[in-house]
C-alpha cells in the first residue's frame, strides 16, 4: 500500500511539472516590431515636425515595450526614452518631435526591444536610423 501511495505522489508530482513545463512554452509570444514612420535610411521632410510611429504587435500580449532614440553620436541624449507595460495584443507608440535644434544632417537612431514573455528574459530587437533635413 505505501508502494501505490508513493507512486501516486511521484506520478502527480511528475504531471505537475509537465503541466508547468507547457504553460511556458504558452509565455513567450511571437513579436512583430514595425517601424511606420518614418522608414529606414529616410531624410525626413522637415527637421520641426518629424512624425515617429512604431507598432509592437504579438500573438498574445506585448508585455514589456521600450524605446530609445538619440543622436547617432551621442547615446546620452536621449530624445526618447519610453518603457511601457501593457497586456494588449499591440501597442502603437506615435509622437510627433521638433528636432531642429538639431545641426542639418544630423542621423538620428532609433532602438526598440520587445520582451517575448512577462518575466521579461526574451527579447525582440530592432532598430532604425534616419536623418534630418
Amino acid at each position: 500500500m505505501k508502494n501505490l501511495l508513493l507512486f501516486g505522489f511521484l506520478f502527480i508530482g511528475l504531471l505537475a511539472t509537465a503541466c508547468g513545463d507547457d504553460d511556458d512554452d504558452h509565455d513567450h509570444d511571437d513579436v512583430t516590431i514595425e517601424f511606420l514612420e518614418p522608414n529606414d535610411g529616410e531624410t525626413v521632410a522637415a527637421a520641426d515636425d518629424v512624425h515617429i510611429h512604431i507598432r509592437a504587435t504579438a500573438e498574445d500580449e506585448v508585455h514589456d515595450l521600450e524605446i530609445k532614440m538619440h543622436p547617432e553620436d551621442d547615446e546620452s541624449d536621449l530624445i526618447i526614452d519610453y518603457d511601457a507595460h501593457s497586456h494588449e495584443s499591440t501597442i502603437d507608440f506615435e509622437e510627433d518631435y521638433d528636432l531642429s535644434s538639431y545641426p542639418s544632417g544630423t542621423e538620428f537612431h532609433i532602438d526598440v526591444r520587445v520582451a517575448k514573455d512577462h518575466e521579461g528574459t526574451e527579447f525582440e530587437t530592432a532598430d532604425l536610423h534616419f536623418r534630418i533635413p
